[in-house]
């Protein structure tokens, strides 16, 4: 972890200031730029849901925001044997659920078996891939069995963790209900849920870690960063998760409107991505006509004014280690009409692109990726090929990628989507590139990429932990996924918050958490 150390020392921590005295009260008020989709940490696949859900429930373990270490959460510690096929964790005692039941190794082995079980069909299975079973060895001890073939690197600690769900709750009220009426164990209690208008978690008074500061939380979604932005000005909102780099700048130069700008380098990275399963997006000489069509560095720098987002060469963020940066830059294809038009017409002489045809870019209604996507339909249009980009909420536009078993091969040819990731390339190029993850209904490589040598060496860069091993088989996997054009990479966010400054204890977390209470920071906030 050598480069990844580095990035820790840049990173600190942007934390509002604590020159007045904590207090309890008051409503803490978060926008979000998505709107929420599933409130059930075992299936839920968007960061946005996962700021409710960081209030709601608790994880085994967490992460050290100034290290990105492991640090123990509800497991007070853990045991990983020899040979890294079992980790014992000791769970603490005294936690206690929102309906009184207390916290135990059952509801620990519940949760993770439940995700890992194939026929759950939980979005998130593949990311428990290495997971064989999780056994209850006394109340508050279980052990994590990780299977013969992956590395002894504990996966468990190293990923993003899960908040523990209470079993006898969920079999009794049944999953879907437990999705819009969760019961966790964390800081604040679910209130109520307005769909497309908020949702409302109060203080949890036995909290066991301790007694949170504020009164309740209001999670509201505002996709229309204009209208976030007014709110966050005038005190309507407290947080903002997404500012705009224009009105980050503005924030920045005009402190008397009462808004600081908290940024950290975020794991993420954002990407135009191509349907593998069929014609014209599985033919690379499409990939690369598309490619080709537009400047890749002016469309980002128009987006974030080289602010709040860097151009991206490859999957990995520059922050993580065998990112491979410097390389990949040499070989990204430049803008070029010409080429790019000889290609689009030998590809409709040749039938494979059907007269008819018009290309749809997907996208969420993220402005930065509408931006984007419409730079690319545009320069696709000057090129010889009808374009339009197609916004579609958060959760039809999962539903859409993950595909259906009644049209497998997908309904998109391009999508511009992004992933935020742990602090190893494992948790990147596994779940984007790997064939594991090209399956119907749950995973995330929606381009349904499949390379047999990058799945080997990806998959043997799972089989240790030195690094001085893994990192050129990383590299190598790269270089092969960015010269078959999977994807083209379009940026990296870096993580840009508004914060009121009446806010204080808050912190800007690089894996797009939005932690409020936590081992690391309790937010409280001023009176009005």
């Amino acid at each position: 972890m050598r480069k990844f150390l580095l990035f820790v020392a840049v990173l600190g921590l942007a934390v509002a200031g604590m020159a007045a005295e904590p207090r309890y009260g008051g409503t803490l008020v978060i926008a979000s730029s998505q709107t929420f989709k599933d409130l059930d940490p075992r299936v839920c696949n968007d960061v946005y849901s996962m700021y409710v859900i960081n209030a709601i429930f608790d994880e085994l373990v967490t992460l050290d925001p100034k290290t990105l270490k492991p640090a123990p959460y509800v497991a007070e510690s853990w045991e990983i044997s020899e040979d890294g096929r079992e980790i014992v964790f000791y769970i603490r005692k005294g936690i206690k659920f929102h309906n009184g039941e207390p916290l135990t190794a059952e509801d620990v082995a519940f949760t993770f078996n439940w995700i890992a079980d194939p026929k759950n069909a939980s979005p998130n299975q593949t990311e428990y891939e290495w997971l064989e079973k999780v056994e209850i060895i006394d109340d508050y001890t279980v052990k994590f069995i990780v299977k013969e073939e992956w590395a002894p690197f504990a996966p468990a600690l190293t990923m993003e963790t899960t908040g523990i769900v209470p079993k006898d709750t969920v079999l009794e009220m049944g999953d879907e209900a437990f999705n819009v009426n969760p019961v966790g164990s964390g800081p604040f209690k679910f209130v109520e849920w307005k769909r497309g208008e908020y949702i409302k978690v109060v203080r949890n008074e036995d909290y066991w870690l301790t007694k949170p500061y504020l009164d309740e939380i209001i999670f509201r979604p505002i996709p229309e960063l204009a209208t976030m932005m007014l709110e966050l000005e005038t005190g309507g909102i407290d947080i903002a998760d997404n500012v705009p780099a224009q009105d980050a700048k503005r924030f920045m130069e005009h402190p008397e409107l009462g808004v600081v700008i908290q940024q950290v380098p975020s794991l993420s990275y954002f990407y135009l991505g191509f349907n593998f399963s069929k014609p014209p997006s599985n033919d690379i000489r499409f990939r690369k006509a598309v490619y080709m069509s537009f400047d890749a560095t002016a469309a980002v720098d128009a987006v974030f004014q080289n602010l709040t987002g860097i151009r991206a060469y490859g999957p990995l963020p520059p922050a993580l280690w065998a990112n491979d940066r410097e390389y990949l830059k040499t070989i990204a294809l430049q803008e070029d009409d010409e080429k790019a038009k000889a290609l689009f017409a030998e590809l409709k002489e040749e039938g494979v692109i059907p007269p008819d045809y018009t290309a749809i870019i997907y996208c969420p209604p993220d402005p930065r990726r509408i931006q984007i996507s419409t730079v690319i339909a545009t320069n696709l249009i000057e090129n010889g090929i009808n374009a339009e980009v197609q916004p579609l909420d958060w959760g039809p536009y999962l539903d859409l990628l993950y595909r259906s078993e009644e049209n497998p091969e997908g309904e998109y040819d391009m999508y511009v989507i992004g992933w935020s990731g742990g602090p190893d390339p494992y948790n990147f190029l596994y779940f984007l590139f790997h064939s594991d993850n090209a399956t119907v209904g749950t995973a995330n490589n929606f381009s349904f990429y499949k390379n047999e040598r990058v799945d080997t060496l990806i998959q043997y860069a799972n089989t240790t932990l030195d690094v001085d091993i893994r990192e050129p088989l990383y590299i190598a996997a790269q270089r092969i996924i960015v010269k078959d054009i999977v994807h083209i990479p379009l940026y990296h966010y870096i993580e840009t918050r508004g914060v009121r400054t009446r806010v204080h204890d808050y912190y800007v977390s690089p894996v797009a958490a939005m932690e409020i209470v936590s081992p690391f920071n309790n937010v409280w906030v001023e009176e009005e």
